[in-house]
């Protein structure tokens, strides 16, 4: 049962007038200063993204500007969902009898609800306080697509602002690590010993509690803090997910081969559940940001066959947590993350790993990780390239660099060391 004591325990600043020095690093993601630019907007901030990815962290950053910027500690209330129970309205009356002692509306209140998804119909009972309370400012954060679920979209439409905290890019990796990326990108040739390391590194540690530990400490971490309670907690949750084998089948099935043709059918009869069970726990998967499925492309921005679908991990960290895949497939998974395509192509034989749709252009990518690639390694690509007429196609290698020409198109091989850092991108 909820009390003052375990309210207070989860906002020390009442008594301190401070967040803990060591829960607010001094690095900040790209996502916090995009969120302060929405700070003085009534609308609700929602965060979401898998586990660890440092959504808790964010909301503290905020609380910890927000006291130094003068507003009044007893104004500020947090409360996780992860760390005990309760209902919207017994938190916020038991805050605003013990704490507040006075209006919520006497002056902009800061009510800040973590891992929110955990709450039942939590949509609508925020919306009757945001409704209610023009001077309540929400921050609200959930480890699972919470704009995918239609009654919060449609609950809250006009009223919340969504965003997409994901892993670490390679960019904050190293800038976590303290290195001067600038300078990288600028003499790439004279780092590429260094780069090279340190994508290996960051294969296996994208998370900021991990960057700089061991490898197999990082393994059990990806596997423990992230996987299983995501499979464990959060899957059985939201959805009432029971059978939890075919979760972890199907996990590990796209962890031996990240970029996965999965047709229904025949990964039904393998794991001995109906279509329908499959497709709704790879629904499932994708919905809590352990999963990205990508559709076959069919010639229009608006059109894809339903019917091959290609499935990828997150982040390469987790299929390395769970199996061994080989290089080219995690490779190819990090391209993946790098880019979030959401469409491959393939006809009659031909493929393409990556199409990429924006502001009204296509580029095609394919993923080709070794250290020498001929023309003829990538005819998916250039059949591609024929078929829509695209003037430059790319090809990601291990070391291999080189620009080629094909009939009147372009082709960019590009190294993947180079390429991350959004050289040559």
């Amino acid at each position: 049962m909820l009390d003052l004591t375990k309210l207070s325990e989860m906002n020390p600043w009442w008594k301190t007038g401070m967040v803990k020095k060591e829960l607010v690093p001094p690095y900040r993601r790209a996502v916090f200063l995009d969120i302060q630019k929405y700070m003085k907007l009534r609308q609700i901030i929602g965060i979401v993204g898998l586990r660890r990815t440092g959504k808790t962290t964010i909301m503290l950053q905020t609380i910890d500007k927000l006291l130094k910027e003068g507003t009044a500690p007893k104004r500020i209330l947090y409360f996780s969902f992860d760390e005990a129970a309760g209902g919207i309205t017994d938190i916020i009356d038991l805050y605003r009898e013990n704490i507040l002692k006075e209006d919520l509306d006497l002056e902009k209140t800061y009510i800040v609800l973590d891992e929110i998804q955990k709450l039942k119909d939590w949509q609508n009972k925020v919306k009757i306080y945001y409704d209610l309370h023009p001077d309540i400012k929400f921050l609200i954060s959930g480890s699972a697509s919470l704009n995918i679920l239609l009654d919060a979209k449609e609950s809250l439409a006009g009223r919340i602002f969504y965003f997409n905290l994901g892993i670490l890019s390679f960019k904050e990796f190293l800038e976590l690590k303290g290195k001067n990326v600038e300078e990288m990108k600028e003499n790439s040739d004279l780092w590429k010993h260094e780069i090279k390391s340190e994508i290996s590194n960051y294969l296996s540690k994208p998370f900021a509690e991990i960057t700089d530990v061991e490898d197999e400490i990082a393994k059990r971490y990806v596997k423990e803090s992230v996987i299983e309670k995501t499979v464990f907690r959060d899957l059985s949750a939201l959805f009432e997910v029971k059978d939890m084998e075919l979760i972890e089948k199907l996990i590990h099935i796209i962890a031996q081969n990240p970029g996965i043709i999965i047709n229904l059918d025949d990964i039904s009869r393998e794991v001995g559940r109906s279509r329908q069970t499959v497709s709704n726990y790879l629904y499932y998967l994708k919905t809590c940001f352990i999963v990205k499925e990508m559709k076959n492309f069919r010639g229009s921005f608006k059109v894809s066959s339903r019917k091959l679908k290609k499935y990828y991990l997150a982040h390469p960290c987790i299929a390395l947590a769970l199996e061994n895949p080989e290089p080219g497939k995690v490779a190819e998974n990090l391209i993946q993350f790098v880019t979030k395509s959401r469409h491959f192509w393939r006809e009659s034989g031909k493929e393409t790993d990556f199409i990429l749709l924006e502001d009204g252009s296509i580029t095609p990518i394919e993923s080709k990780y070794s250290k020498k690639v001929r023309m003829r390694d990538v005819k998916g690509l250039t059949k591609f390239m024929d078929k829509y007429d695209i003037m430059t196609g790319f090809v990601i290698t291990e070391d291999y660099e080189a620009e080629e020409q094909y009939k009147n198109h372009i082709v960019k091989f590009i190294p993947l060391w180079k390429w991350i850092l959004g050289i040559e991108r």
